[in-house]
């Protein structure tokens, strides 16, 4: 019997043992697929090829597209490469790693520092592009002067990994951009002067962020349940008022949720609604509303013929911005009430201290008004105007402490009762709290009387008291003038301009008049034309028209 082999089976266990070696290679290569954050991205590439291939020292350099450059995310990066560079342009026209020699050499890209620094302070040899649509998202550096066959591959498979996760990252990325910027969205609202403001450039805001080619904005109105368009955009007319339920908008109010729909045109319901005939191709639709009060709808649309129609994340993005919206108007609303309210309170004070002399009735609110008036057409700040608003309804409050024998005495003041009202600025500027908002106006209370050139009641001189004070004087003076008192008859609106021209550099600069008289033009307050106006003679101003204004 002749001698038995004993049986072997190297060629199976070269099978196993490939067989094993694949899946240990897949099952690293889906680590890559587990990632979170860009940056654990490249650190697990990074990792899988040092453990497969020891020593190549790979670097992975990823296209950051805020900075419009390539660089190592997971490390700041030594280097950065401009996006627009020729490297990268040639690069993406790879469909295979390559020696760096062979890559400048073949396009003749004539940059030796950049060569210099890959080979100095990386050590690279070898790069991989890894490409999505014809754009290079990324690239690795390997220290390999001439990869084996199997490590070509290897990170030809690497590249395709990336390739698909990382332009899967690169759109998260730019959602959480967007997420940042519309965290900035509440300050461009802020900026808006007012409500009306808002709503006037709410289209416009809005456009920074989607873009569309048609939309509209539409307040509710709670009593006729309609929703009325108070601005638009890419409409060669006015949208029509709708009813609640009806047309796009009014479904969206009504159901009080954001619409998304990709094509009207195959839409079984919106195709056959007549309503908003304007809205074509993808549309969103999102409420403006908090959990108490509905506010109003926007609608925007892209054109059937766009290069992009609208997604899903721009209904996101809609609803987030309206949420933004209805909480600045609601928040202006609110303060505009309370403002209201509180500015009522006030004024019946002024009223009430007032009512005891029919002469002055009614005096602080026209001061307050001609204030303002000047305010606004010298520009000045919203806080500047509340502030002088306050101040000129509040002028005279310290005549709550003087005598009402003086305050309707119908005769010229003695001198010791003329000292005895000049208390009123003193007392009104002590009754004034000097914490909070009315610590910000006591001093125009105070000073209103004063003039530029020293000779007001605290005898002090321009530039030593609150310049907004000289709009109150003037506010102060102008009424005291065309108003009828005991002691003489009112001037015309004409001789009381005639007459304040000589108080100039005097109780007040020139802008301010300049600036009261183009108001009251306005206004026409003055009948006269200027022609007329200017041959319309001053009266005389005597001291006693000034002791009780």
């Amino acid at each position: 019997m002749g001698k038995q082999e004993s049986p072997s089976f190297p060629a199976d266990e070269r099978e196993i043992a490939g067989e094993i070696s694949e899946l240990n290679r897949r099952f690293a290569l889906d680590k890559l697929d587990d990632w979170r954050t860009s940056a654990g991205l490249a650190e697990a590439a990074l990792a899988i090829v040092s453990e497969r291939i020891p020593g190549a020292d790979a670097h992975l350099f990823v296209h950051v597209s805020e900075a419009r450059e390539y660089r190592e995310i997971d490390r700041e990066g030594i280097a950065a490469i401009p996006e627009d560079a020729l490297f990268a342009a040639c690069l993406a026209m790879r469909a295979e790693g390559s020696s760096l020699e062979a890559l400048f050499r073949d396009y003749a890209l004539n940059d030796p520092m950049l060569l210099e620094l890959m080979r100095t302070a990386y050590a690279a040899r070898w790069v991989v592009p890894v490409v999505h649509r014809f754009k290079l998202l990324a690239f690795i550096l390997v220290a390999l002067d001439d990869p084996t066959a199997d490590q070509r591959a290897f990170l030809s498979e690497i590249a395709s990994r990336l390739r698909t996760n990382l332009y899967a990252a690169s759109i998260a990325d730019e959602r959480q951009r967007g997420l940042l910027r519309l965290a900035e969205y509440p300050s461009i609202l802020h900026r808006r002067a007012n409500v009306a403001d808002l709503v006037d450039h709410i289209l416009d805001d809005l456009s920074s962020e989607i873009s569309f080619d048609r939309g509209a904005y539409y307040e509710f109105d709670e009593y006729h349940r309609t929703l009325t368009p108070r601005s638009w955009r890419g409409l060669e007319t006015p949208p029509v008022e709708l009813a609640v339920g009806k047309g796009i908008s009014g479904q969206t109010v009504e159901w009080r949720r954001a619409i998304f729909v990709p094509d009207r045109a195959k839409h079984p319901s919106y195709a056959s609604m007549r309503e908003e005939s304007f809205v074509e191709g993808s549309f969103v639709s999102a409420p403006i509303l908090t959990d108490k009060r509905l506010i109003g709808v926007l609608t925007l649309c892209r054109r059937s013929d766009a290069k992009e129609d609208f997604g899903v994340e721009h209904r996101y993005t809609l609803e987030i911005i309206a949420a933004f919206i209805a909480t600045e108007i609601n928040s202006r609303l609110l303060y505009d009430e309370l403002e209201e309210s509180y500015f009522s309170t006030v004024s019946s004070l002024s009223r009430a201290l007032e009512a005891k002399d029919h002469y002055t009735r009614g005096h602080s609110e026209r001061v307050m008004e001609y204030s303002v008036g000047i305010a606004r057409t010298l520009k000045l700040s919203p806080d500047s105007v509340r502030r002088i608003r306050y101040a000129a309804i509040l002028h005279d409050i310290g005549k709550i402490g003087i005598s009402d024998s003086i305050i309707t005495k119908p005769t010229k003041l003695t001198d010791s009762e003329f000292a005895e009202i000049k208390r009123h600025t003193e007392i009104g500027y002590d009754i004034m709290d000097e914490k909070g908002f009315f610590g910000e106006i006591r001093d125009l209370i105070r000073y209103h009387h004063e003039k530029m050139d020293g000779t007001g009641y605290y005898s002090k001189r321009n530039g030593d008291y609150p310049w907004e004070a000289m709009i109150i004087s003037l506010a102060d003076i102008y009424d005291a003038l065309v108003s009828d008192r005991p002691y003489r008859k009112a001037f015309t609106p004409a001789e009381a301009i005639a007459s304040l021209e000589s108080l100039v550099d005097v109780n007040f600069d020139l802008r301010i008049f300049a600036a009261f008289r183009s108001w009251l033009r306005r206004k026409r307050y003055l009948q006269l034309a200027r022609a007329e106006e200017a041959a319309v003679a001053p009266r005389p101003l005597n001291g006693d028209l000034f002791q009780r204004a």
